[in-house]
């Protein structure tokens, strides 16, 4: 531990004293502790629906900003390379969220302007929601649909397929 030269008595010595022991000690409990908790931490996510909804979000969204990388914002049809974009949706996860992985109602919109400073800037990503996908498409989005909960199971297919689409898009770029 203190990185001077030493030769131990025997296999059992790993430290040169006391001192040299009790840090040798802490830095294994650490490395100890920190694989328990990763461990834990695995468990606890295999059965927890919020993480495997946020990573079929996460897998979703990225999907989305692959596909529409050459397009401009769906809301004010910025193109502006020094800003960062997003997957907006057209209708609101937390409002409809049998839409939330639906690739008809996320579009790339520019992030800090239309997506958080304008929630959405739906009266302009409307129309030009219409343009892109079709006015039927647009009311289709805009109808009822039957309240969906995707159990764990379905939040794991739903985040490989978005992960295996964009794969696609890239390896197809």
């Amino acid at each position: 531990m203190c990185k001077e030269k030493f030769t131990p008595p025997n296999t059992l010595t790993r430290t040169c004293s006391i001192k040299c022991a009790i840090a040798d000690g802490k830095e294994t409990q650490k490395k100890e502790y920190k694989a328990i908790t990763r461990k834990a931490r695995k468990k606890l996510n295999d059965n927890d629906r919020s993480y495997w909804l946020d990573k079929a979000q996460t897998a979703c969204n990225a999907y989305i900003r692959e596909r529409d990388k050459h397009l401009p914002c769906i809301s004010c049809g910025t193109t502006n390379p020094n800003i960062q974009y997003c997957a907006g949706h057209f209708k609101t996860r937390g409002g409809h969220p049998e839409l939330r992985f639906h690739p008809m109602n996320i579009h790339k919109q520019c992030n800090k302007y239309c997506n958080m400073s304008l929630s959405g800037n739906i009266a302009e990503y409307r129309p030009r929601l219409i343009e892109k996908i079709g006015l039927s498409a647009v009311e289709w989005l805009e109808g009822a649909h039957k309240p969906q909960k995707p159990s764990i199971e379905d939040l794991r297919e739903i985040t490989e397929y978005y992960k295996d689409l964009r794969r696609l898009l890239i390896s197809n770029d």
